[in-house]
Formats: C-alpha cells, structure tokens, sequence
C-alpha cells in the first residue's frame, strides 16, 4: 500500500499486478528494473519492442515528476497460453496532487462544472466514494502515434484517460486518481480496477 506523503496526507492499495515507477530513484533505476522485468516475460517483447518501451518510460517519469505526481504505475498485458495471439498492452495508473480553490464538497460540484465547460467533448460526473464525493472525467484523445509502452508501430490511435478527482479534507488539495490507455477493448475492466483503488483510499490523521 503506497503511504502517505507530504504532498497528499492520505494512503490506497494497488494491485499486485501493477509494476511500481519509483518516483525517488533515478531514471536509470527504473530503466534497468523495466529491461529486467520484460526479458523476463514469458512471452518476451522484442529488442525493438523492449527499446521503445525504456523511451516511453523515460518521458512519463519526466512528465510524472514534472506535474508532482506521489504514484505512478503499469500494468501490462500481452498473450498467455489461452490467448497467444493477444497483442501486447500497457494500463498506466498515476496519483497526482492538484491544486484546489475550496476544501469541502464545493469544490467537486464547481469542479465537475468546470471541467465540462473546458472539455466539451469529455464525460464528467460525480460519483460518492467512501471518502466523499468526488468529480469523474472520461476522455478521447487521438494522438499521431501509439504511446503504448510496449509498440512503437502503427497510425493514429486513440487514447482513452479517466481521472477520479478527489478532494482532500482541511486542505486547498485534490488527488488526481487516473488510468490511461489505447487497449479500449478492456476499459470496463480496467475502469472496474480504478474504482476497486479508489475504494481503498484512507486519508491521514
């Protein structure tokens, strides 16, 4: 269970499948623990496949680091016995401290107003957690490439975000729970996992 911080005062649980991005160590660690883990698939990703995955990973930890975020981490998937014609994919999961205007259940209703006039064509709504209530952003976004950690081929695609905006009790803070990924076949899945993390959160004190 990742633990409290400075930034955000509250603890959650992962799944064990995820693959932790230690944001404490260097890039170069996280490197090396990445090219360790894919050799060791047993359906082992390709030179190719496992050098576009280290560059991938290089740019999210310096955009993660960069926007100040206390967790990130990827799930990957690819062929198994029963599936090996299955492409290989990727789930990234990241915790981000943002900023916030108001610290009671205003600001997730201001939010979710916000937020759906500056992203028209995004999905937003409000959804009670244990915690509090706390704002949902669904959107599309087609970028020139794939940004799939583990394939570097391919046109346009799409990628689909969901963030859990949830405001932290005392404090001008949220945290921003999100999920990211081009694998649109398993979103409900994958949105189903999101929820099971959020159901976890606990907040300090």
């Amino acid at each position: 269970m990742p633990a409290a911080t400075i930034d955000l005062p509250l603890s959650f649980s992962v799944p064990e499948d995820f693959r932790d991005i230690d944001l404490t160590v260097s890039a170069e660690a996280n490197t090396n623990k990445l090219i360790e883990e894919l050799t060791g698939l047993t359906q082992r990703p390709s030179d190719q496949e496992i050098a576009h995955a280290v560059l991938v990973q290089q740019s999210m930890y310096e955009m993660l680091t960069a926007a100040g975020a206390v967790y990130a981490g990827i799930l990957l998937a690819g062929p198994t016995e029963d599936e090996p014609d299955q492409p290989l994919t990727s789930l990234m999961l990241t915790v981000t401290a943002r900023p916030s205007e108001l610290s009671n259940d205003r600001t997730v209703h201001r939010l979710a107003r916000t937020m759906g006039a500056i992203y028209p064509e995004a999905e937003v709504g409000v959804v009670r957690l244990p915690t509090g209530p706390a704002v949902l952003l669904t959107e599309d976004s087609k970028v020139e490439r794939p940004v799939n950690l583990l394939s570097d081929g391919g046109g346009p695609t799409v990628v689909r975000q969901l963030h859990v905006f949830v405001p932290v009790p005392g404090r001008l803070a949220m945290a921003d729970f999100s999920i990211a990924t081009e694998n649109l076949a398993e979103w409900d899945d994958y949105v189903d996992l999101l929820g099971e993390v959020c159901n976890t959160i606990e907040f300090a004190g």
